[in-house]
């Protein structure tokens, strides 16, 4: 079923990726109809200097990514 990954700048403490993902499950289970007991949530952490890689490969120009960032270049955030 659903598994969900979050891919992100490290930083948030393991309670709160935790507390993500529980909600992420909630709102899977509510929107989509899903089972919270079928669906799974993993979390990659990158450094900031890696994360212009993460955004080239996994955001810049994938038609499967149904909600953009709102900003273009990686190395800033702007």
């Amino acid at each position: 079923m659903p598994h969900i990954v979050i891919k992100l700048i490290s930083g948030p403490s393991q309670e709160q990726l935790k507390k993500a993902a529980e909600q992420i499950v909630e709102v899977v289970e509510k929107t989509l109809g899903k089972p919270k007991k079928y669906t799974s949530v993993s979390v990659e952490e990158y450094s900031f200097g890696e994360w212009p890689g993460v955004y080239d490969e996994f955001v810049k120009d994938k038609p499967n990514v149904i909600r953009k960032p709102e900003y273009t270049n990686p190395k800033t955030f702007t």
